[in-house]
């Protein structure tokens, strides 16, 4: 296991809160917790984000467990949510990590933005943690908040970078929607011409995405496009278990694009390019930020934002605080 045992402990300690609360609200304390736990939290830290975070969490919902043969019966079920849980944790025991999520992410890719990308988020904390618990918990919620969005499958010839500022042009005027962030995106494909507009580039790689995903955070700072920035390397974290890599990135493709379009869309502004001349320092002040916070985004953000720089090598995910 890649956590310390501080970390486990609070883990078990919390898997009987549901996976959401409130108005489909997402239950973010073992993200949080395993986060903090990578980012090096002392174990006072770590109680502290499970004993601030666990008065507004419900109870999993106490409904018997049924043998099932598809996960897929039981989508937009609560009752039927424990025993969803139960078959992907014997899936888990008898299979083991990769098989798991090689035999099941093809059915729930086409969803991979449900409830603003925190299935997959919890999902791939789940598997960056080597805890089977949470990589079932968040197959279970991803299955339970099961969502496809709705668009064309046509093709571009533009470059994915392009593709944002053009669909603003297109759709310059999009009605924020009641409810929560998944409202908002739903609410975007419903908008006039939409499954005749071509959102999909030709050529799509991942890292294209990450670009995207973080240009778009740092020109809007808007809480919505967090969550892409999160979901991207949550992406990340997956792709190696998905059979089919270019569906895995177009489905979530489609969802950035409509996560963006849902905030109005928002204009992104340039970027000014930042001359980080101690780039330890300024990794020690964004890990720091996020030991010193009481915010869950903060925390997820900053850990995502270090880890992709690790792995990307850019400068912009250094300026995320700025």
């Amino acid at each position: 296991m890649s956590i310390t045992r501080d970390c486990a402990q609070l883990l078990e300690a919390g898997s009987r809160y549901h996976v959401h609360y409130g108005d489909r609200l997402a239950n973010h304390l073992p993200m949080v917790l395993i986060a903090l736990d990578k980012l090096g939290a002392r174990p006072v830290q770590l109680k502290h984000a499970f004993d601030r975070s666990t008065p507004h969490l419900q109870l999993r919902p106490g409904s018997p467990v049924e043998e099932i043969t598809e996960p897929a019966h039981c989508r937009n079920r609560d009752d039927r949510f424990p025993s969803a849980l139960h078959d992907y944790e014997q899936q888990l025991r008898q299979f083991g990590i990769a098989k798991c999520l090689q035999r099941e992410l093809p059915a729930l890719l086409p969803a991979i933005a449900t409830a603003a990308f925190h299935g997959l988020i919890r999902t791939a904390y789940g598997v960056d943690a080597r805890h089977l618990e949470e990589i079932a918990m968040g197959l279970a919620y991803w299955n339970l908040d099961y969502h496809e969005l709705n668009s064309s499958d046509k093709q571009t010839p533009a470059a994915a970078a392009d593709i944002l500022p053009r669909l603003a042009q297109q759709y310059p005027d999009i009605a924020i929607a009641p409810g929560n962030i998944a409202d908002h995106m739903h609410a975007v494909t419903g908008q006039p011409g939409w499954m005749s507009t071509p959102i999909q580039p030709q050529l799509l790689g991942l890292e294209d995405i990450a670009s995207v995903a973080i240009t778009a955070y740092l020109g809007t700072k808007d809480f919505t496009l967090l969550h892409g920035v999160t979901g991207c390397h949550a992406l990340r974290l997956i792709l190696p278990y998905c059979n089919d890599k270019e569906v895995a990135l177009r489905f979530f493709w489609q969802g950035l694009v409509i996560a963006y379009l849902s905030t109005g869309p928002k204009a992104i502004q340039s970027i000014e390019r930042d001359e980080i001349k101690n780039i330890p320092q300024r990794q020690t002040e964004i890990r720091d930020r996020a030991l010193n916070s009481d915010d869950d985004h903060v925390i997820k953000l900053a850990y995502s934002a270090l880890e992709e720089f690790h792995y990307y090598g850019k400068s912009e995910y250094l300026q995320i605080f700025n």
